[in-house]
């Protein structure tokens, strides 16, 4: 008898009244572990109707702030990561640790910052069409709002790293028109420092 990969197990997932096998989700990430990269190293485990679970691999480069209307589930799998909040206009590292979940709630800005080798998953709800998203940048200088892309995300995987990319291109739309610092394309988390504070080393 031929035992199935998971990545063949994995492509026969999706929704309907079948139940699926079991995913050793520790092959999984194996198999899959060189799709996971920056700048958000995120892909589909499961890509259902109702939601969709994604494992994120560090590192990743972001500096964008992402906005939904619904709730994200977080669970660390391996490896400590930070998850930046903006909370009345500052912002606030959440030290997510191995084997711990983090819940946030809908219209709460938030940045993830994974150092290499680190896993995660992150569980949320399919939007509806026309139900948008944000992707929000901030200046590193003044803290100004340089950018906020409001849109439809069909696929958070393909669209997320797109809109990111075409707004680091883009000078008119990255450089802040505050103070003209303009918002650069972040480099890979290279370590992240926990105590006595946060600090985000990048490569």
């Amino acid at each position: 008898m031929t035992t199935a990969t998971t990545e063949q197990i994995a492509s026969r997932i999706t929704p309907g009244s079948a139940v699926g096998p079991p995913i050793n989700l520790t092959k999984w990430v194996d198999e899959h572990r060189h799709l996971l990269k920056p700048p958000v190293g995120n892909r589909y485990v499961y890509d259902g109707s109702d939601f969709f679970v994604m494992i994120i691999g560090g590192p990743n480069a972001r500096n964008d702030f992402h906005v939904t209307n619904s709730e994200e589930f977080f669970h660390q799998l391996k490896g400590d990561v930070v998850v930046r909040i903006r909370e009345e206009g500052h912002i606030k590292n959440v030290a997510l640790r191995e084997g711990e979940t983090l819940f946030i709630p809908g219209n709460v800005p938030h940045s993830p910052a994974r150092p290499p080798n680190t896993i995660g998953m992150v569980i949320e709800r399919r939007r509806p069409p026309g139900e948008t998203e944000h992707l929000q940048f901030y200046c590193e200088n003044c803290g100004e709002l340089v950018y906020d892309k409001e849109f439809d995300c069909g696929d958070i995987v393909e669209h997320f790293a797109q809109s990111m990319e075409e707004f680091w291109a883009d000078e008119r739309l990255s450089t802040c028109k505050k103070c003209g610092t303009q918002v650069p394309k972040p480099t890979p988390v290279k370590r992240i420092i926990f105590e006595p504070e946060v600090v985000i080393e990048r490569a």
